[in-house]
């Protein structure tokens, strides 16, 4: 056998095992004010966040929690990568984050609920998914990103990590 067909033979498996990975359903409702900033040098981007929650499975819907400060451009720019942008007037953003997750994992039955957080304040949403048997992952950066958050997701992303 040739190197050739053995390249292609093995891009041919890759292939359908992306195709059988891929079924699974994954939202992501993502913490803006704590995830859209600058690590060191880099500007977290949405595309960095989906290109992580990718490996998990087919993205199914896409949220953001913006706080009343977020600039009309970011709203816009936010809309324009098809997440829903979801404005919080006043009040807890994480309280309405919660509420986003419980709503989405109620409304929708997807394989894996992605938050997109580094606040510890999200662990008791991770908890109560996992009592009502949906997997969980998290994703986030250092520095900050919450150990706790960490322990008690199915999965945890580390985005741009060592």
């Amino acid at each position: 056998m040739n190197s050739q067909s053995m390249t292609s033979s093995g891009t041919r498996w890759k292939f359908v095992k992306n195709l059988f990975k891929r079924q699974q359903r994954v939202s992501i409702i993502i913490d803006g004010p704590n995830m859209l900033r600058k690590i060191g040098n880099k500007q977290v981007r949405l595309e960095d966040i989906e290109e992580a929650v990718s490996e998990l499975g087919s993205i199914n819907e896409k949220f953001t929690i913006l706080n009343s400060n977020a600039s009309p451009k970011l709203v816009q720019a936010i809309s324009n990568s098809g997440y829903n942008p979801i404005i919080v007037s006043s009040g807890d953003l994480h309280m309405k984050l919660g509420l986003t997750v419980l709503d989405v994992a109620e409304r929708n039955r997807n394989d894996i609920l992605v938050i997109g957080s580094r606040d510890a304040r999200c662990t008791p949403i991770l908890v109560k998914l996992k009592e009502r048997g949906f997997k969980t992952a998290i994703i986030g950066f250092e520095p900050g990103f919450s150990v706790s958050l960490k322990n008690n997701a199915d999965f945890a992303l580390e985005l741009f990590g060592n």
